[in-house]
């Protein structure tokens, strides 16, 4: 018996579509499948597209970071060029001004907003549809499961402190150093870590990342090159530990490259991933991701009374 092949790509709802009188003919000798995208009105002339367009391509994603490392770089260096201007931080060095939390969350998060306005234009540009529809964004589904959404951030949250208790964490993580220069800055790192960090991070490793792998793989399935039970059960949980890696290598430095704590990252990013494939919704892995960090600042908060006795998180 011929196995189906996946269109990893589809929502839940598939709406065939009936042929128009006198073209049996040709929709018998060219099948096309076609997706039906949730975020658009049943009119938009969207509605329809053909499983051969696949968005995003391995091509897309290279774009995409090559375009980020751009723009963070050269947006830190403009912030901190801003930045030793002001009369608080005029005769800090580099490196001090770097790990300063009051500098550094503004550093990072107006090269992410210009990255997501840029973004947004050049690839509904390159795709010739809405940005946050090809890309899946799909909050509609988020609003409908958001309570058990949030349980999962909630359960990695907590698991992860656990696990970080029987495993060898450093004992000076640049991360908590960071913390500690001052109260605002505990606070901003509080709110970027659970807003503008995830967004970016989600449409990185989940919005670009995985889903071109996904699509790569796809592409040797529908060739032939590949076999159906292949691509299933061997296909995607590597490209689930593709996409993990260099989101957990992203954080080592905030850790001191430990194995342990970068260990967990990678368990985390796992389940982002099967949140996203499974959902087909990037704002769901957003959500998760963000109630994951709200978990772990949250705890760190509680810790030192409120950010008040930052020394606290020494012990």
């Amino acid at each position: 018996m011929q196995e189906t092949p996946i269109d990893w790509n589809s929502d839940p709802a598939v709406s065939p579509v009936p042929a128009p009188s006198g073209a049996e003919e040709t929709i018998e000798s060219e099948p096309i499948r076609v997706v039906l995208e949730p975020d658009l009105p049943v009119h938009d002339s969207h509605l329809l597209i053909p499983e051969s367009v696949e968005i995003p391509r391995l091509v897309h994603t290279v774009l995409f970071f090559l375009l980020a490392i751009f723009i963070v770089i050269v947006g830190e260096l403009v912030t901190f060029g801003i930045g030793r201007q002001l009369p608080v931080f005029r005769h800090e060095s580099f490196a001090t001004l770097s790990s300063d939390p009051r500098l550094m969350i503004p550093a990072q998060a107006v090269p992410y907003l210009a990255l997501l306005g840029i973004t947004t234009v050049l690839f509904s540009a390159i795709w010739h549809r809405p940005f946050w529809t090809a890309i899946r964004w799909n909050a509609t589904t988020t609003i409908k499961g958001w309570i058990p959404l949030i349980g999962v951030g909630v359960v990695l949250g907590l698991a992860s402190t656990v696990g970080g208790n029987y495993l060898p964490m450093p004992k000076e993580a640049p991360i908590l150093n960071d913390l500690m220069h001052s109260t605002t800055g505990a606070w901003l790192m509080f709110a970027f870590g659970t807003t503008g960090a995830p967004l970016v991070e989600e449409l990185a490793f989940r919005g670009f990342l995985l889903p071109s792998l996904v699509n790569f793989l796809h592409g040797l399935e529908r060739r032939g090159s590949l076999s159906l039970g292949m691509a299933k059960w061997v296909g995607i949980p590597l490209v689930i530990l593709i996409t993990s890696a260099p989101f957990a290598l992203l954080h080592s430095l905030q850790v001191s490259n430990a194995w342990a704590p970068i260990l967990l990252i990678g368990i985390v990013s796992v389940a982002l991933c099967i949140v996203r494939l499974w959902t087909n919704s990037l704002a769901s892995s957003t959500l998760v991701h963000a109630t994951y960090n709200f978990c772990l600042f949250a705890g760190m908060m509680v810790a030192s009374d409120g950010f008040r006795h930052l020394e606290k998180l020494n012990n």
